[in-house]
Protein backbone atom coordinates (compact mmCIF):
# COMPACT_ATOMS: atom_id res chain seq x y z
CA UNK A 1 0.00 0.00 0.00
CA UNK A 2 1.21 3.52 -0.51
CA UNK A 3 -0.71 6.90 0.43
CA UNK A 4 0.04 10.68 1.66
CA UNK A 5 -0.45 12.10 5.78
CA UNK A 6 -3.27 14.35 4.61
CA UNK A 7 -3.96 15.47 8.54
CA UNK A 8 -3.38 14.22 12.29
CA UNK A 9 -5.07 15.74 15.08
CA UNK A 10 -3.14 14.09 17.78
CA UNK A 11 -5.23 11.91 20.06
CA UNK A 12 -8.40 12.70 17.71
CA UNK A 13 -7.65 12.00 13.52
CA UNK A 14 -5.11 10.43 11.62
CA UNK A 15 -6.12 10.90 8.21
CA UNK A 16 -3.90 9.61 4.85
CA UNK A 17 -4.48 8.53 1.30
CA UNK A 18 -4.22 4.78 -0.11
CA UNK A 19 -3.37 3.11 -3.07
CA UNK A 20 -2.79 -0.57 -4.10
CA UNK A 21 0.40 -0.36 -6.15
CA UNK A 22 -0.08 -4.34 -6.99
CA UNK A 23 -3.90 -3.22 -8.57
CA UNK A 24 -4.26 -2.85 -12.01
CA UNK A 25 -5.39 0.65 -11.82
CA UNK A 26 -3.33 3.15 -13.10
CA UNK A 27 -1.63 5.02 -9.95
CA UNK A 28 -3.34 8.23 -10.49
CA UNK A 29 -4.36 10.60 -7.67
CA UNK A 30 -8.38 9.97 -8.61
CA UNK A 31 -7.43 6.04 -7.97
CA UNK A 32 -6.72 6.64 -4.43
CA UNK A 33 -9.01 6.70 -1.40
CA UNK A 34 -8.82 8.24 1.78
CA UNK A 35 -9.21 6.65 5.45
CA UNK A 36 -10.11 8.61 8.34
CA UNK A 37 -9.15 7.30 12.09
CA UNK A 38 -11.40 9.23 14.09
CA UNK A 39 -11.03 9.11 18.02
CA UNK A 40 -13.25 10.07 20.56
CA UNK A 41 -14.82 9.71 24.32
CA UNK A 42 -17.70 7.85 24.88
CA UNK A 43 -19.03 6.90 28.81
CA UNK A 44 -15.11 6.91 29.71
CA UNK A 45 -13.67 4.48 26.75
CA UNK A 46 -12.46 5.61 23.69
CA UNK A 47 -14.56 4.88 20.22
CA UNK A 48 -12.72 4.41 17.25
CA UNK A 49 -14.68 5.54 13.93
CA UNK A 50 -13.13 4.20 10.88
CA UNK A 51 -14.51 5.64 7.09
CA UNK A 52 -13.30 4.93 3.21
CA UNK A 53 -13.92 6.62 0.44
CA UNK A 54 -14.56 8.01 -2.18
CA UNK A 55 -15.17 4.76 -4.65
CA UNK A 56 -17.85 6.53 -6.65
CA UNK A 57 -14.40 8.70 -7.44
CA UNK A 58 -12.24 5.73 -8.27
CA UNK A 59 -11.73 3.46 -11.34
CA UNK A 60 -13.93 0.37 -10.57
CA UNK A 61 -15.69 1.35 -7.80
CA UNK A 62 -18.23 -0.83 -6.80
CA UNK A 63 -15.43 -3.68 -7.25
CA UNK A 64 -13.22 -2.28 -5.36
CA UNK A 65 -15.61 -0.94 -2.54
CA UNK A 66 -16.88 -4.81 -1.97
CA UNK A 67 -12.78 -5.77 -1.64
CA UNK A 68 -11.79 -3.34 1.04
CA UNK A 69 -15.27 -4.37 3.24
CA UNK A 70 -14.11 -7.60 3.69
CA UNK A 71 -10.46 -6.12 4.09
CA UNK A 72 -11.69 -3.95 7.28
CA UNK A 73 -13.50 -6.75 8.45
CA UNK A 74 -10.04 -8.90 9.06
CA UNK A 75 -8.15 -5.79 10.27
CA UNK A 76 -10.52 -4.28 12.84
CA UNK A 77 -11.50 -7.87 14.67
CA UNK A 78 -7.70 -7.83 14.82
CA UNK A 79 -7.45 -4.59 15.74
CA UNK A 80 -10.16 -5.36 18.47
CA UNK A 81 -8.49 -8.74 19.65
CA UNK A 82 -5.04 -7.18 20.16
CA UNK A 83 -6.57 -3.98 22.51
CA UNK A 84 -8.43 -6.04 24.35
CA UNK A 85 -5.84 -8.74 25.10
CA UNK A 86 -3.56 -5.28 26.43
CA UNK A 87 -6.22 -4.39 28.57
Amino acid sequence: MKGNVVSVEQGKRLQFTTFDPNAKYADVPSNYTTVTYDLSPENGQTRLSVSQGDFAEVADGEKRYNDTVGGWDFALNGLKALVEKQK
